[in-house]
């Protein structure tokens, strides 16, 4: 039978489960079911791994997945096990199984490490819960180093003063709630980086599913560790031992994640390429990204070095910055003029010649296609090329690196320039990234929450300079 018609149904898990052919002529409907499937399905495998994987797995997910949650899990395992020596010296400590042990001091001591750790809670959140987004890698990382230094502060709190013992398990649980916030939320975005479908719900409760397994194993393994390690020595040699590999795998999962929004130091990474007219895909921008060494690459980059650039600079930044380089009525005339020039843009950018500092203003609501947009534009100005501006510019030299002398050029004049090239290409561009797997509607490039300029309606620059 020739079908006119055919149907594949696909079961909740992602897999192919019958396919309905219809003739149309004879109106005769036949079902079938891929036996291949259908065996892959009943496999011991796809059993004992569905509680613990989203559905559709491995489609569902990036490719970045996989690796990332084999070194979690051997990190956590790791964790577990050396958190039951912590443990164990953290009773120790205070007086379990002693008989001057007072339960009012044990009382006292937990209160107050629960105080120090809940405050720090507070205020890390405050401080820095608005980098994490930007610097997620980081703060992934970070998160593990400070998890471990409490466990290291755990075990040498025995042998201190009653003092002592107390105000180094208030920073041991300091640590452990800087490693909460840290992680929680570099998790999370995480989750939302690696669930293709939307799944997120999904993968986080799977992601618990691991976890309580793991932890469940580390704890069986661990028993059997704390029972049978007990000398000072050996205790330390197994501790440092679990700390280190637990440290290698956390940098190993956090080096496998290859994330397609940009931050600076991806940014970085891709536009330097896009210099020699490669289009690089997150993986190949994510195998080159830093994790601790933070904007290497971005400050690699540079003819001579940036100093400092300011993200959500404010007005009175950009003012100042532009009054440095001429006398001040020229230099308000400037000013007038680079409003002028960026009145159609979400962003304002300028470099300030003389000290080797940049501005970029962001406008409220800036959208993260500008500020793709407007990092673009701030490497086509300020990387390693063989045009002579930019070393003129850095070094305030007449002469590039072929030794021929050149008239300076104005900064404003080189703004507007780039400018102009920028709004040529970049509609062409933003289509070539996108292809090549990046989203730059989620573009973040402030570590922290900057200032934004509101342009009114009656404000106009100076047409003609």
């Amino acid at each position: 039978m020739d079908p006119d018609l055919e149907i594949e149904e696909i079961g909740p898990d992602g897999y192919l489960v019958a396919i309905y052919q219809v003739d149309a002529e004879t109106g005769q409907m036949r079902s079938m079911m891929p036996q291949n499937q259908i065996q892959s399905r009943t496999t011991l495998f796809i059993r004992l791994t569905s509680p613990f994987l989203p559905l559709g797995f491995p489609d569902s997910v990036t490719a970045d997945y996989i690796p990332y949650q084999i070194y979690d899990s051997l990190q956590a395992f790791a964790s577990t096990i050396a958190g039951l020596l912590a443990s164990r010296a953290v009773f120790v400590g205070m007086g379990v199984g002693s008989e001057g042990a007072s339960l009012v001091t044990t009382m006292l001591l937990y209160i107050a490490q629960e105080t120090m750790g809940r405050v720090a809670t507070i205020l890390f959140a405050d401080r820095f819960s608005q980098r994490i987004e930007a610097d997620v890698k980081f703060y992934r990382f970070f998160a593990d180093i400070v998890n471990d230094t409490a466990l290291l502060l755990d075990c040498i709190s025995p042998s201190m003063p009653t003092a002592a013992r107390a105000m180094t398990l208030g920073v041991s649980n300091a640590c452990r709630a800087l490693c909460g916030v840290a992680g929680g939320s570099s998790k999370a975005i995480l989750s939302t980086h690696f669930a293709k479908s939307g799944n997120i719900g999904e993968l986080n409760a799977k992601d618990g599913s691991q976890e309580t397994v793991i932890s469940l194993l580390g704890m069986w393994f661990g028993g059997i560790v704390v029972s049978n390690v007990h000398g000072t020595f050996e205790t330390w040699c197994c501790l440092l031992t679990l700390l280190g590999s637990h440290l290698w795998c956390n940098w190993q999962a956090v080096n496998s994640v290859r994330l397609m929004t940009l931050n600076l130091e991806r940014a970085s990474i891709l536009f330097e390429g896009i210099g020699r007219d490669q289009i690089r895909d997150p993986v190949e921008v994510g195998a080159s990204e830093g994790v601790m060494t933070r904007y290497k690459s971005l400050n690699s980059n540079y003819a001579g070095g940036l100093r400092r650039l300011t993200i959500g600079a404010t007005f009175g930044e950009l003012v100042s910055c532009v009054l440095r380089t001429d006398d001040r009525h020229k230099g308000l005339e400037n000013v007038q003029y680079l409003l002028h020039l960026f009145r159609q843009e979400e962003y304002i950018l300028w470099i300030d010649p003389t000290t080797a500092k940049a501005v970029m203003l962001l406008r409220e609501g800036i959208s993260g296609q500008s500020q793709a947009k407007a990092c673009f534009h701030f490497f086509r100005l300020m990387q390693r090329s063989p045009a002579p501006w930019t070393r003129e510019i850095l070094h305030g030299s007449n002469q590039d690196s072929t030794g021929l002398s050149h008239e300076p050029v104005d900064p404003l004049v080189q703004a507007e320039r780039t400018l102009d090239q920028v709004n040529t290409q970049w509609d062409s561009l933003s289509q070539r990234l996108k292809q090549a797997g990046w989203d730059l509607d989620k573009t973040m490039l402030e570590t922290r929450r900057g200032f934004r300029f509101r342009r009114l309606p009656h404000s106009r620059g100076k047409k003609d300079r």
